[in-house]
């Protein structure tokens, strides 16, 4: 059985926009809005709607409040590196040994990252999360 407290949310960048999904028992949203903050702000707006309404009577969701969901955000290329600016695309393609123009047309959509090249980028990005998580300044 799925946690509802822990939702994905799929995040994409089109248009100059953020847009986001998250789909549970009951109701499919979607939203869009100029940050990942904001996007989640909507969902988070739209499923206590449902709760109030729709979905108050919905088994699964019984004893469960809206304050309760967190949610887990699954970035497409794009949308990672429009929402994480500070990242550079060159920095992180030589991080994941992929040639960098490449990663630049995955980020701009000319072509496709496999799930084994996506699976490098995302490796990447975690092992410089762990990094940066050891580092103490004085």
């Amino acid at each position: 059985m799925q946690d509802l407290r822990t939702l994905a949310v799929q995040i994409g960048w089109e248009d100059r926009h953020f847009g986001a999904q998250v789909k549970a028992p009951g109701f499919l949203f979607t939203t869009e809005g100029d940050s990942v903050p904001g996007v989640l702000e909507n969902l988070r707006n739209l499923i206590a709607d449902y709760f109030a309404h729709e979905g108050k009577n919905n088994p699964q969701w019984q004893g469960i409040r809206v304050e309760d969901i967190a949610f887990e955000c699954v970035y497409d290329l794009a949308s990672f590196f429009e929402h994480f600016k500070e990242l550079k695309i060159s920095t992180i393609a030589a991080r994941a040994g992929i040639n960098p123009n490449l990663l630049q047309q995955y980020v701009s959509g000319n072509k496709r990252a496999s799930e084994s090249q996506a699976k490098k980028i995302e490796a990447a990005v975690h092992h410089l999360a762990n990094e940066l998580r050891q580092i103490a300044l004085t």
